[in-house]
């Protein structure tokens, strides 16, 4: 009797203690990160950190008005929406929000393809037809910003590319990525819509590189819009994170986005977990990188401030040499006295100017993702401003 009541008692504890582990019924299509707080509470915890906003030297989540910060932008943006209505992102749990309260127009419920996880649910819905349909409509049916979901999927700890544009453009591509990257890859790109579908497609046919993306667009005629006062055809650059990563130094030695975002910190009861506080590697500089940096931390984060520092200071001041191209090439236009064969060579500069400082200008490391690179794209893009002046003040 006493061995059949010590059974009971036994099948009733771990009955009970995997209850408290039981999650409740997954809810059908999109899961909300909120399904997974008891299961996952570290994880969990630490992506509700992304709603803070704090500032970093050259970077951190506060909704900066770079049209304030930048007034170059309005001429180098002119007659786009980027020139009404540009504040740094927050956070990715303000993605939803931050692109339904935006004043930039919306050409269609595309917008919402790295805005919010249910984008996925709709575009099963809808299929292809969905990144035309009216972006307010689509909006008022979305609940859930980026989350666990974009990542995961349905599979918590298992990394899965979840958006079909960076499936088809890998296709492009004889290149092996870290899947660190990839999950990251579906929206920190470079990437623009089908003029005709709006589906989001990334131009990578002939590479990753500045070069190969330029050649793309300028074989298929491309131009995001044309400038008001110069008549340039221009390209307008989202953020390219992966395709500058790619190559750098760190990227070399093999780690990936995750490695340095994403660092394993410890819980209260001393047990490892990554971080879901998709931020600064330089907030938590001794997880993200003081395990192969020796030193001083504070110096550490010195030398990375430094390299952007000179990525910043050579930005503005490409910046500033593309505005007077844009003023020079504005009052050519305006006087009537030069052929449009003479013009469209100008704007030719223009344009590879701006594509390439722009690059660089919106790629969220200030430089620091590959300095190498930033550094290179900002000297191609003074020398291409540098030639369009020169041929305009050698025709006066």
């Amino acid at each position: 009797m006493k061995s059949i009541f010590f059974i009971l008692v036994v099948v009733l504890f771990f009955t009970g203690c995997s209850s408290q582990n039981t999650l409740p019924e997954m809810p059908q299509g999109v899961v909300p990160a909120e399904y997974w707080a008891d299961k996952y509470p570290d994880q969990y915890n630490t992506y509700l950190k992304n709603a803070e906003m704090e500032a970093t030297t050259f970077g951190g989540s506060i909704p900066v008005d770079y049209l304030e910060k930048y007034p170059d932008l309005k001429v180098l943006y002119a007659g786009m929406g980027f020139s009404k209505d540009y504040l740094k992102a927050r956070g990715h749990v303000y993605s939803l929000e931050d692109a339904i309260n935006t004043a930039r127009p919306k050409p269609g419920a595309s917008c919402l393809t790295c805005k919010t996880a249910d984008y996925l649910d709709m575009v099963n819905e809808y299929g292809k037809d969905f990144y035309a349909m009216d972006f307010t409509e689509m909006a008022a049916k979305a609940v859930n910003p980026i989350s666990c979901y974009d990542c995961h999927l349905s599979t918590p700890g298992e990394a899965v590319i979840t958006r079909n544009h960076l499936k088809e453009a890998l296709e492009l591509l004889d290149t092996q990525f870290k899947m660190g990257d990839l999950t990251c890859a579906q929206c920190h790109v470079e990437y623009y819509l089908d003029p005709v579908t709006k589906e989001v497609v990334l131009p990578w046919e002939y590479g990753i590189t500045v070069d190969g993306m330029e050649k793309y667009f300028d074989e298929r005629g491309y131009y995001d819009w044309i400038h008001p006062t110069t008549g340039t055809p221009l390209l307008k650059v989202q953020h390219p994170e992966f395709e500058t990563y790619y190559g750098s130094v760190h990227s070399k030695f093999g780690l990936s986005c995750i490695d340095c975002h994403m660092p394993k910190v410890e819980n209260d009861d001393g047990d490892l977990f990554r971080s879901h506080h998709w931020t600064s590697p330089l907030k938590y500089i001794e997880a993200s990188c003081m395990g192969c940096h020796t030193g001083d931390a504070e110096d550490l984060i010195a030398r990375v401030e430094e390299i952007q520092l000179g990525v910043y200071t050579k930005t503005n001041e490409v910046s500033a040499l593309i505005v007077q191209l844009i003023q020079e090439l504005t009052e050519a236009v305006e006087s009537g006295k030069y052929s449009e064969e003479f013009l469209n060579e100008v704007r030719s500069y223009h344009r590879k100017a701006q594509w390439r400082w722009d690059f660089v200008f919106v790629e969220n490391s200030t430089g620091f993702h590959n300095s190498k690179l930033a550094h290179e794209t900002l000297d191609a893009a003074r020398y291409y401003a540098e030639k369009g002046l020169e041929l305009l003040r050698n025709q006066r």
